[in-house]
Order: C-alpha cells, then sequence, then structure tokens
C-alpha cells in the first residue's frame, strides 16, 4: 500500500535524527528518501551527503526546543514550519559556541512520489537571523 506523502515526512521528522547519538538513522532516511533521485534544491544535493542539518543540530547539541509546528500537505507536496528555541553550544555557520539562546523560524517543502521524498525546498531561510543571533 502507497503510503500518504504526509506519513512519509512525519515519519523523517519524528525519527531520522537522533538527538541523543547526533546522528541520522540510516534506517529511516532510507525508508523514506529515494536517495538515487533525491535533490535538495536548497543545500544542491542530498540531505545526509551535505552534513548541514547535522552541522544545525550539533551546533545546540540537546538544547533544543521546538515551540510550534505545523505540517500542511496538498497533493504530492508537504510543508514544515516550526519555530525553535535552543542554546548555541557548539559550533554553527562559522561562529564557535557562544552560550547565546536564539529563536529561529524554519519553513521546508518536500515532494513525494512513490511513496518516499525525491525533492527539497527552503530551510534557509532564517540563516541570516540566526547568525546575527549568535554574532
Amino acid at each position: 500500500m502507497e503510503r500518504d506523502p504526509k506519513a512519509v515526512v512525519e515519519r523523517f521528522l519524528d525519527d531520522g535524527w537522533d538527538p541523543v547519538a547526533q546522528r541520522w538513522d540510516t534506517g529511516v532516511i532510507a525508508e523514506c528518501f529515494d536517495m538515487e533521485r533525491y535533490h535538495s534544491h536548497t543545500w544542491g544535493a542530498g540531505l545526509v551527503e551535505t552534513g548541514r542539518m547535522g552541522e544545525f543540530f550539533a551546533g545546540f547539541g540537546r538544547e533544543l526546543e521546538q515551540l510550534t509546528e505545523a505540517l500542511v500537505a496538498e497533493g504530492d507536496r508537504v510543508v514544515y514550519h516550526a519555530s525553535w528555541r535552543a542554546t548555541h553550544v557548539g559550533p554553527l555557520l562559522g561562529v564557535a559556541a557562544t552560550g547565546r539562546t536564539v529563536e529561529v523560524n524554519h519553513v521546508e517543502i518536500w515532494r513525494v512520489e512513490d511513496g518516499r521524498i525525491v525533492e527539497h525546498w527552503g530551510g534557509v531561510g532564517e540563516a541570516a537571523h540566526l547568525y546575527a543571533q549568535i554574532t
């Protein structure tokens, strides 16, 4: 049975990143993404290959608190919006840990085909705002 696009993205968001181990769960990634066809229009490559999302999470360690979340789906597109509060505990965007508390708004769009994520847009709109908070 074909999985609903929203359910695929929910699975990835809920279980793809292991905050305790500070690494991707490769089983969940393989389940949710078609890595042969996947392309991020933001990062220019696959999510796991760039390491950028891992860098983001590592910069906050386990000090990441989700304040709001919305997941909206229509057709093959799923849009995710969340706001986060975090403490800057590790290198991020070329800036050493500051210990500052920051808030970030985050929006991403995924396209799901045949029950797996194949495209991605977004995720960097708040980078300038985040950088200003840590410098």
